[in-house]
């Protein structure tokens, strides 16, 4: 009586996983609705050609969504997938799968937890995100930024198999999209990032539902910055993949310029073996292979898609770490 017991007792725990892991398995996407419109936003047709978005518009089997110069758009698929896209962005979707294009602009995906991911592709690179929050940006022939608010994502390259990159919050990969490799990440400023990006702060927009995770990722962040773990360095990020290194003056009057409120200017720069200032390993002079960078002539930062980056930089450490 008690094995049959135990042996019932097995069958239906045994169940009740094979239930729950049939439960977690995300269902396809099927359709997204555009929920919110910001100056120029067009649906793109194909066969048809492209017409003005309005709210409620539908998106799915080969419909795309492009939008304008400083125009914005967001999408809310039918599990609760949101989409953010930025000023001339061109987002589409596969019907039925999960895979995203962006084929050139930027974008904020918030997929919720427990709906198995979603991955993302651009003509160099995929990301592919279970229950995640992620910032990217694609500007063809120029660069690809990848940046985790919280979750995590696992970066690759097309083409290649066997290498690929884990991203978890605060880190951000910058790299040409002709690159041979994925390069080692960053760590970047993520209160800073989530104050002043225009996805995050979507004007009218709800407040992402991950935010408290996006939080507590910002908390512990803040955490390694308090006991040394990570130091603060004035290396800032704008448009692009443009790096400017600021005095405390410099890095507060660009702030104030760029309508971004107070920067805290009392910044350590972590330094490598030669002395320079270090993003990850690499000299701030050959980063992602820009132009020398000078603290003479700050040049303007703008709050953009991917708000006004200031990497956090450990002390020397190595690439991907």
């Amino acid at each position: 009586m008690s094995m049959l017991k135990n042996r019932f007792s097995f069958i239906v725990v045994a169940a009740s996983c094979i239930f729950s892991i049939q439960q977690s398995v995300a269902g396809p996407l099927t359709s997204a609705e555009v929920t919110k419109i910001i100056n120029r936003v067009s649906v793109i047709d194909p066969a048809k050609g492209g017409h003005p978005a309005v709210l409620r518009d539908i998106i799915k089997d080969d419909l795309g969504l492009q939008t304008g110069a400083k125009s914005r758009s967001e999408l809310l698929f039918q599990d609760n997938t949101l989409t953010r896209i930025g000023a001339e962005t061109f987002f589409s979707f596969k019907t039925g799968t999960r895979d995203l294009t962006l084929e050139k602009g930027s974008m904020l995906l918030q997929v919720p937890k427990g709906l198995g991911g979603a991955k993302i592709h651009t003509a160099a690179v995929t990301a592919a995100v279970t229950g995640t929050t992620i910032m990217m940006e694609y500007a063809p022939g120029r660069y690809i930024k990848v940046l985790v608010l919280e979750g995590s994502l696992r970066l690759s390259r097309n083409g290649t198999f066997g290498h690929s990159l884990l991203l978890r919050p605060g880190k951000m990969v910058i790299m040409r999209p002709d690159a041979k490799e994925i390069p080692g990440p960053v760590d970047v400023d993520l209160a800073r990032i989530v104050k002043t990006s225009t996805l995050v702060n979507f004007p009218g927009g709800d407040t992402l539902p991950s935010m408290p995770l996006i939080q507590a990722a910002i908390n512990d962040q803040a955490k390694e910055l308090a006991t040394g773990v990570l130091v603060s360095t004035h290396l800032v990020m704008g448009h692009g993949n443009n790096v400017i290194l600021t005095s405390d003056d410099q890095l507060v009057k660009t702030a104030g310029r760029a309508g971004l409120g107070s920067v805290n200017a009392a910044a350590n720069v972590g330094l490598s073996g030669n002395g320079l200032p270090t993003v990850s390993g690499a000299t701030v002079p050959t980063f992602l292979g820009q132009t020398p960078v000078g603290t003479n002539s700050p040049t303007a930062v703008s709050s953009g898609p991917l708000g006004a980056q200031i990497p956090a930089v450990p002390p020397p450490l190595g690439p991907g770490h």
